[in-house]
């Protein structure tokens, strides 16, 4: 079974120490939690761009557009490369033991290909035809662009980290940065795809609760 933590107006840098916090808690009965938060607005970096010379150039773009919006620019601590958080889309952290949830002590990308599957069921509620990508563009997309985003980190047996839900745009939603820094790709949201306006803000407070029954109903699908 899963637990579940859900967090408003938090920092990325306060959502690290809460599942710091969650985490030393789940290890000792090897227990697994989905922990959501809708973040301040925020611009994470990835482990690719920060450790590889050839996203340098790149990641002095990013600093350059988010000093001029205002935006806290973060290691988040995950594989990847550069990407928004912000209101209008939940972050959930997957926090349980990888070979629990894999069945693989070196499961890896097991892990995130199962994180995308139990999220796409939810996705495809508002937009029937998206589909995971497993290679270059991991993640999950529509005919429009880039609905989910995923990057886990590893940490002593357990996945930490997560996924990114885009649900509805806001004025602050992404600042011209492509999702994950795949050049050309663009943001999609689920709540344009058959979704009134007025309903946006009811419909975004059930998709935590969408998605954890999605990860405890479903087979692991790789």
């Amino acid at each position: 079974m899963w637990s579940v933590c859900i967090n408003r107006n938090l920092s990325f840098e306060r959502l690290l120490e809460i599942q710091e916090e969650k985490l030393r808690l789940l290890k000792p009965n090897q227990e697994s939690m989905l922990l959501f938060a809708e973040l301040n607005p925020t611009i994470t970096l990835g482990s690719r761009q920060v450790h590889e010379n050839a996203q340098f150039d790149r990641l002095n773009q990013v600093r350059v557009s988010a000093e001029e919006n205002g935006i806290d620019v973060v290691h988040g601590h995950r594989g990847g490369n550069e990407t928004w958080h912000g209101p209008g889309q939940w972050v959930g952290f997957v926090i349980t033991p990888l070979e629990k949830f894999t069945g693989d002590p070196k499961g890896v990308r097991k892990a995130v290909c199962g994180i995308l599957n139990h999220v796409a069921q939810v996705v495809r509620e508002y937009i029937p035809d998206a589909v995971v990508e497993n290679d270059d563009r991991m993640g999950i997309w529509s005919t429009s662009g880039k609905v989910v985003s995923v990057g886990i980190k590893i940490r002593e047996g357990y996945i930490t980290s997560g996924f990114a839900l885009n649900c509805f745009p806001t004025k602050t939603s992404f600042f011209s940065i492509n999702p994950c820094g795949i050049e050309g790709a663009i943001p999609d949201f689920i709540f344009k795809h058959g979704v009134s306006q007025e309903k946006w803000q009811q419909e975004f407070e059930n998709i935590p609760g969408k998605i954890v029954k999605a990860f405890e109903k479903s087979m692991l699908k790789v």
